[in-house]
């Protein structure tokens, strides 16, 4: 199953979700997201180590700094995301996440759209033969109202 997050109009592609059975719950789908932003977290964090040491070594021999470090700086491989806020510098736990994830779907601070349907509670079955993608749409509040 293909996972989607839809924010302020745009369409982002975070992967395919790991699903093994042949149907899962409306939680168990929300918890694959957030195994997904914890693997992109990581990837992100370690990235972001990775060219503040080379930086650092340039800077020890001498040198500016990379062109691309330059430019784009620490927090290029940074995004918004659904779940954790973007700046933290370190990796949430994944309960917090999970319990996080699953009280942003109950308070409707967004919404699972299955194709073309929207997934009315955690304990939902998903017949994973059944549906291509997982849209996650969230919802933007707007001011003054």
């Amino acid at each position: 199953m293909l996972l989607i997050d839809e924010v302020g109009g745009e369409r982002l592609v975070r992967g395919k979700a790991p699903l093994l059975r042949p149907s899962i719950t409306v939680r168990e789908l929300i918890h694959a997201r957030v195994d997904l932003e914890l693997e992109a977290a990581t990837d992100a964090l370690e990235a972001r180590l990775i060219a503040a040491r080379a930086a650092e070594e340039e800077a020890a021999n001498g040198l500016s700094g990379s062109r691309e470090w330059r430019l784009n700086g620490p927090e290029k491989g940074l995004r918004a995301t659904l779940f954790t806020p973007c700046k933290t510098g370190t990796l949430p736990q994944r309960e917090r996440l999970l319990d996080a994830a699953e009280q942003g779907f109950l308070d409707n601070s967004f919404f699972v759209l299955l194709d073309d349907r929207q997934a009315d509670s955690l304990d939902q079955v998903i017949e994973l033969d059944r549906t291509g993608e997982a849209t996650f749409l969230l919802l933007t509040p707007l001011q003054g109202g």
